[in-house]
């Protein structure tokens, strides 16, 4: 009577522990390529303090996460998060003030509002063991380039 029910219980248990839990969030980013730290801004409708990031040269810094199953595009995310975004830093000894918005894009050379920018995306998956199985997290980084070449300190 006991092999009647513990063949069932190892085949029950053989099943959950093959049993994987998939994630999948996004996160929209902007990458620093000058030489000098940049702040970001991120401003929030109805909302007149804004969301501050700091990003040192060579990094990224994440200005919003989701693990929505509906993500669209990173223009698009964009611009249902945000108003418009500022970035502040020092290009060659000069102050520089970057100002996005889905209207226009002020001292850069293009705006990650619009549907043919460039948004760069690198996936990371990371795996953590649950108690049958396990669990995915795919994280996709959505970052939008700041490069030097692209900025007007006029």
């Amino acid at each position: 009577m006991s092999k009647k029910i513990l063949y069932p219980l190892i085949v029950i248990l053989l099943f959950l522990s093959s049993c994987n839990d998939e994630y999948e969030n996004h996160a929209l980013a902007f990458k620093n390529n000058t030489n000098d730290s940049i702040t970001v801004y991120r401003y929030y409708r109805q909302s007149i303090t804004p969301r501050t990031f700091k990003a040192a040269p060579g990094e990224y810094v994440k200005i919003y996460e989701t693990s929505t199953e509906l993500w669209v595009s990173p223009p698009v995310e964009l611009g249902k998060n945000a108003d418009s975004v500022i970035i502040t830093g020092i290009l060659n000894q000069k102050d520089f003030q970057i100002r996005f918005s889905k209207e226009f894009a002020v001292n850069y050379c293009s705006n990650p509002y619009l549907t043919d920018s460039e948004w760069e995306t690198e996936i990371k998956i990371e795996e953590y063991p649950k108690l049958f199985g396990k669990k995915l997290e795919r994280f996709y980084i959505h970052k939008f380039n700041i490069n030097t070449v692209c900025i007007s300190t006029e």
